[in-house]
């Protein structure tokens, strides 16, 4: 079962500012007390997040989840290969690009009106897919609207026939779903169990008396759409869900926002939400005064907070302090290396030794003591360590990381890390 903090995320400012050494200092403090491990950080694509921002989240035990929100004609592959390199290197492992694509406002007027929408997209999407998973990253489909425009289930569907169809079972096995986790006011359980428990419901056409994805178990149905293309364990990422505080609440009598965050906090504890779903980012922590989410920010200032911060601090202070503490953790780092006859893959990785030369990782077949590790690398791909480990070591509080043959020089030092700090050191960045 997750343990208390493991999944528990949080929302950052709805820009691509406030990343510098006193913004660090300033909230560091402030996601402690909240019992934060996951922080989803809107991004541009000209420059990173700087590099001492990145890495005071990592070692804090606080994983960052980068979101660069482009619109989908504007891309520049190289840019992008560049700043996957980097953040692969300074310990991030999911970088989200692009934004709800079944929106027709994240698209040109022209190209959205077209047919073959989701062939399209996948045109533009599948170089980011592979330079994520050439950088070291997780593949990251980005998040869709519940429902919008392009009905979500149907879009998802649609996308991951397409990359089957196309050959890219490998690439498909190694997935991860960014989504949306909206209450849209509705009930926490609205939509639970997805498609096999509401079988009427139809993309366009919720009948009276059903339920659909637009709710906080959207995660349910997206799980049913993967499990209908092959793909039993898709990871999820949550980089922004929640309640919302209604505009016109009372100060008279039970406050809604706060029970209902909680409430969603709680879930995270327990066996009711799969382990695939792999954290919970709260929207928003904060944003500056004129933008238009402030009033749901839970921090409106630092010195006068909403009550749901008190609430979750408490919550915090009541759970056991998550083994993910850096302080209760005796390995610092531990390569995980695959039993049985998944072991003989390792024959074949010639960079494993110049690996673990640069890391001086402890190293084993053990799940049990890469559970004590801060930072756990798997040494395989799905075949040879399972997504079920993977799931595992992350609600243990570990960060982990993937080698794959496909991402297997992935060094300390490697010479593409050190050409990323030069162009971004002449960028100005």
């Amino acid at each position: 079962m997750p343990t208390p903090r493991s999944r528990l995320g949080y929302h950052y400012y709805p820009d691509d500012r406030h990343f510098t050494q006193a913004d660090l200092e300033t909230w560091l403090p402030v996601l402690d007390s909240l019992g934060a491990r996951w922080l989803t950080l809107r991004a541009s694509p000209e420059r990173a997040i700087p590099e001492p921002f990145v890495r005071g989240l990592v070692e804090a035990g606080i994983q960052p989840v980068v979101h660069v929100p482009l619109s989908i004609a504007r891309l520049v592959e190289s840019n992008l290969a560049t700043l996957f390199t980097c953040y692969a290197q300074w310990g991030i492992q999911h970088v989200v690009v692009f934004d709800r694509p079944n929106l027709r406002a994240s698209w040109d007027p022209s190209n959205w009106g077209r047919s073959g929408l989701v062939e399209r997209f996948l045109d533009v999407m599948l170089p980011v897919l592979h330079a994520q998973r050439s950088s070291g990253l997780r593949p990251v489909l980005p998040a869709l609207e519940p429902g919008g425009d392009y009905w979500d289930t149907a879009f998802l569907g649609s996308l991951l026939e397409a990359l089957a169809r196309r050959g890219q079972s490998s690439l498909q096995a190694e997935l991860t779903l960014a989504i949306y986790a909206w209450t849209f006011d509705r009930p926490l359980n609205w939509g639970a169990g997805g498609v096999s428990r509401w079988p009427e419901a139809r993309p366009y056409h919720t009948p009276e008396g059903c339920q659909d994805q637009r709710g906080l178990r959207a995660f349910d149905w997206y799980r049913s759409v993967a499990e209908t293309n092959g793909l039993a364990h898709l990871p999820m990422l949550v980089i922004a869900g929640g309640a919302l505080p209604k505009a016109a609440a009372s100060s008279i009598g039970p406050d809604n926002h706060t029970e209902q965050n909680l409430a969603i906090a709680r879930a995270l504890q327990s066996e009711d939400i799969p382990p695939s779903l792999l954290n919970f980012a709260f929207y928003p922590l904060a944003t500056d005064p004129d933008h238009t989410d402030h009033a749901a920010a839970w921090f409106p200032t630092l010195e006068a907070p909403r009550p749901v911060v008190a609430a979750f601090r408490r919550l915090a202070e009541l759970a056991p302090k998550n083994a993910a503490s850096a302080t209760e953790k005796p390995i610092k780092h531990y390569l995980l290396l695959p039993s049985g006859t998944g072991a003989s893959f390792i024959q074949e990785w010639e960079k494993l030794a110049e690996f673990t030369a640069a890391h001086h990782p402890a190293t084993g077949f053990s799940l049990e003591e890469a559970r004590l590790a801060q930072q756990v690398t798997l040494a395989g791909d799905e075949e040879s360590i399972s997504p079920e480990v993977e799931y595992a070591l992350r609600a243990s509080g570990c960060r982990v990381q993937r080698l794959t043959r496909a991402a297997d020089s992935r060094t300390a030092r490697s010479p593409v890390a050190e050409g990323c700090r030069a162009a971004f050191a002449e960028a100005g960045v």
